[in-house]
C-alpha cells in the first residue's frame, strides 16, 4: 500500500527568518559596544576622581605637616589638574578651616573635589628681642 505523497518540510531557512536574525543580532551588537563605551568612560572618571582624591589628601597632609600660623591661600598645577589650598578662620579662636580644592576637565565638563578639615593655629615663635616687658619678667 502506498501511502499519499505528502510534501516534505523545507530544509533551511526562509529569508524573513534569516532577515530577522541578522537584524536581531546587529541589535545586539550595538547594544554591547555601547555599553562597553560607557563603561570605559565610567572606568576613566573613576581613575581620574580617585587621582584627585590622593591628590587632595597629600596636599592637605603637607599642609598640616607644617606649623599654621596665618590665613594664606596657594595654588598650582599638577597634570590636568589645578589646586588651591586655602586656610581661613573660623568662629573658633586657634582653630583653622583648611580646605584642598582640586579641579579638571573631563569630557568637556568641569570636574571638582574638594577636602575640608580643621587643624589648630601655631602662634609663631618669639625671639629674646621681640619679648615685651611683661612677658621677660613673667
Amino acid at each position: 500500500m502506498l501511502l499519499p505523497d505528502h510534501k516534505k518540510p523545507p530544509l533551511g531557512f526562509t529569508m524573513v527568518e534569516v532577515i530577522v536574525a541578522v537584524g536581531l543580532l546587529g541589535f545586539s551588537i550595538m547594544a554591547i559596544f555601547g555599553s562597553l563605551s560607557l563603561c570605559s568612560k565610567a572606568g576613566h572618571h573613576a581613575r581620574m576622581l580617585n587621582q584627585s582624591v590622593l591628590l587632595a589628601e597629600r596636599l592637605l597632609v603637607q599642609t598640616r605637616l607644617n606649623p599654621i600660623t596665618t590665613f594664606e591661600a596657594r595654588e598650582g598645577q599638577e597634570g590636568p589638574y589645578q589646586w588651591q589650598v586655602r586656610i581661613a578662620p573660623t568662629p573658633v579662636e586657634g582653630l583653622a578651616a583648611v580646605d584642598v580644592t582640586i579641579r579638571w576637565r573631563e569630557q568637556e565638563r568641569p570636574q571638582e573635589y574638594v577636602l575640608t578639615t580643621l587643624a589648630p593655629m601655631t602662634r609663631p615663635l618669639r625671639t629674646a628681642g621681640s619679648l615685651s616687658g611683661e612677658e621677660a619678667h613673667a
